[in-house]
């Protein structure tokens, strides 16, 4: 899940046929959601106390080709990890309920 979800690799470089598999790789939803939160309106300044700021945390979202712009931009992540996480414990629980019991 880690290569589909742009942590490890490019997703434009994986071929169109494999590429879906992001839309359900909650570790894809996961980075985006701490990148947003950690590089929205944050500069990077050199250390010398100068005012040369080269990079911007945006830069960063953008070469990541990660939309921040708004705020469901955020939260759409969000929602996608309690969707999932939801999802696969209600399947657990059928399937702990379809358990034989042994005595």
């Amino acid at each position: 899940m880690m290569v589909f979800s742009g942590f490890l690799v490019d997703l434009q470089s994986i071929g169109a046929y494999l590429r879906w598999i992001q839309w359900i790789s909650a570790f894809r939803y996961a980075t985006n959601l701490i990148t947003i939160n950690e590089f929205k309106d944050l500069k990077f300044c050199a250390t010398n106390n100068s005012q040369i700021c080269p990079i911007t945390g945006e830069q960063i979202l953008n070469e990541r080709d990660i939309p921040y712009e708004t705020h469901w931009d955020l939260w759409q992540n969000f929602l996608a990890l309690v969707v999932m996480s939801s999802a696969f414990l209600i399947l657990t629980f059928i399937q702990l309920l379809t358990m034989k019991k042994v005595k």
